[in-house]
C-alpha cells in the first residue's frame, strides 16, 4: 500500500486527465470518490485477481486517509479504440482484436462486472485487447448499482449492470473497430434495438445479427448464462467493404 497524499500525485506530469506519470514507466490514476463511500474492499480484491488476461491489474494501491488511487503499467505502444478508429496501426488483425476483446472479457466476468466498458477503456496492441479503469466496477455477486460512463436500454428499460451490460458495451467497442466508425457516440445511452436495425437495414453479415438478436433475448429473460460466444461468431465474418461502411453512416441517428 502506498502511503503517498494526493498533492504529491497531482504534482507530476499529466498524462491524461486524473492520470499522472508516475517513475519507472508507470502512471498514477487519481479517483475522486464521495468520502461516504467505501470501496477499500473492492480494490483490495481486484489488486488480488491473477492470471486474467486482458485485466490491466494495479502494481499498488494509493493510500491517503482512504484509499483513492492506484498506481498501475504504463502499456507502451498501445491504443484505446477511439485512438484506433482515428488511426489504426498497420498490419493489425482486425477480427483477432474483435475476438480478443472478448476473450478477455469472458475471463474478466468470472471475477467482476466492469460496468464502465467503453472506448476509451479498451487498449489495443498487438491485435491483443486489455482493459482498464476497473474503479468503479463490483464483484460478480454484487448487487450494487455502479457509476457508469453510460448505460444501455431494452425496449426503454435499463440493461442493469451485469456481464450482459459489459458485453453490449464491448459489442459497441468491437463494431467500432469492425466499421471504423465511433458507434458508441450514436448508441450509449440509447436503446440496443437501435444497433440492431440499423445493423438490418445495411443487410450486415447475417450472423452478427443473429448474435445481437440472442443478446437480446438474453437480456429480455435476464439470463446471463451465454452459450453463443462472440469469439465464434467472429469465425464467419469477413470485414466490411468500403461500400457497407458507407451505407452505415447513412442510417446513423442523427
Amino acid at each position: 500500500m502506498l502511503k503517498i497524499k494526493k498533492e504529491e500525485i497531482e504534482s507530476l506530469p499529466q498524462f491524461k486527465p486524473s492520470i499522472y506519470w508516475g517513475p519507472d514507466n508507470t502512471l498514477y490514476k487519481v479517483i475522486r470518490k464521495n468520502t461516504n463511500e467505501n470501496r477499500d474492499d473492492f480494490y483490495l480484491y481486484v489488486s488480488s485477481i491473477q492470471d486474467t488476461p486482458g485485466l490491466v491489474l494495479p502494481i499498488d494501491l494509493i493510500k491517503d486517509d482512504n484509499i483513492y488511487g492506484y498506481q498501475l503499467p504504463f502499456i507502451e505502444n498501445s491504443q484505446n479504440v477511439d485512438e484506433f478508429i482515428r488511426k489504426p496501426k498497420a498490419n493489425t488483425d482486425i477480427l483477432e482484436v474483435m475476438k480478443s476483446i472478448f476473450t478477455a472479457l469472458e475471463q474478466i466476468n468470472t471475477h467482476i462486472i466492469l460496468g464502465d466498458v467503453r472506448n476509451t477503456n479498451i487498449l489495443i496492441k498487438d491485435n491483443g485487447a486489455f482493459f482498464i479503469d476497473w474503479d468503479y466496477g463490483k464483484k460478480i455477486s454484487s448487487k450494487e448499482t455502479l457509476l457508469v460512463c453510460y448505460c444501455l436500454a431494452l425496449e426503454k428499460t435499463l440493461i442493469p449492470d451485469s456481464k450482459l451490460s459489459d458485453i453490449f458495451k464491448a459489442l459497441l467497442s468491437a463494431l467500432s473497430i469492425y466499421y471504423g466508425i465511433d458507434l458508441e457516440e450514436y448508441f450509449a445511452n440509447k436503446d440496443i434495438l437501435n444497433l440492431l436495425e440499423a445493423l438490418k437495414t445495411i443487410k450486415s453479415n447475417p450472423i452478427l445479427i443473429y448474435y445481437i438478436e440472442y443478446l437480446i433475448e438474453k437480456a429480455r429473460m435476464q439470463d446471463e448464462n451465454i452459450d453463443l460466444k462472440f469469439q465464434e461468431v467472429v469465425d464467419y465474418l469477413e470485414l466490411p467493404s468500403q461500400k457497407e461502411k458507407e451505407r452505415l453512416v447513412r442510417v446513423l441517428p442523427h
